[in-house]
């Protein structure tokens, strides 16, 4: 089944997954439709997926807050709609409207051909976390990772998780963190896109596609 969760509010961007909404929808496949489950607390999104023949599932006000994780919406899910452990769950995340069928396709593939529980994305992280200090005041910092290394090419290879895609075996979800990963999540790379969080993320996106 085709998760995509697409709560009402949004502090950086307001109605920012309505705005999105048809830039994922319309990349899905006719012969999918009924597979696709919305969770949303916004009667609009959720008349936007009946149009498309979704499933749309009224998601619950506790579960529409800032501080709701995306693994508590699809225990809701999983508690609404009762799937077999066995099935998978593909999530879309609106907020990437760059992403194309042809991508989705690619990834559910890869996580069937290895046979995990659990995949996520990965990304080139553009600044090592090796290099990089929490803020504790005064001027000063403390490292975000302990270590004495000075040459660069002697830090570790590192990467930035990315929610553009995710997927798990129904039986895995209670197992991940918050961030839907364990210690036996798989991560497919893939090259940076736009994620649309504020106004100007959206505007980015617009004048490179719309041009």
């Amino acid at each position: 089944m085709i998760v995509i969760p697409a709560r009402q509010n949004s502090k950086g961007l307001p109605f920012k997954n309505r705005l999105l909404f048809e830039e994922t929808a319309s990349t899905i496949p006719p012969y999918l439709c009924q597979d696709v489950y919305v969770s949303s607390d916004d009667q609009q999104i959720l008349a936007l997926a009946s149009r498309y023949l979704f499933n749309p599932i009224q998601r619950p006000d506790n579960l529409a807050l800032d501080t709701t994780s995306t693994k508590d919406v699809l225990l809701h899910l999983k508690d609404t709609i009762n799937p077999s452990p066995d099935d998978d769950i593909y999530m879309l995340y609106l907020t990437y409207p760059e992403r194309k069928w042809e991508q989705i396709e690619s990834f559910i593939n890869e996580y069937k051909k290895s046979n995990a529980k659990s995949m996520l994305c990965k990304k080139e992280t553009q600044v090592s976390p090796y290099l990089m200090m929490h803020d504790v005041g005064d001027n000063k910092g403390k490292q975000i990772i302990t270590h004495d290394l000075y040459r660069r090419q002697d830090y570790p290879s590192c990467f930035e998780i990315s929610h553009f895609m995710f997927a798990c075996k129904v039986s895995e979800l209670e197992s991940l963190n918050n961030n839907l990963y364990n210690s036996n999540t798989l991560f497919y790379n893939i090259d940076d896109c736009i994620d649309v969080d504020l106004k100007e993320d959206l505007e980015k996106y617009e004048n490179q596609n719309h041009s």
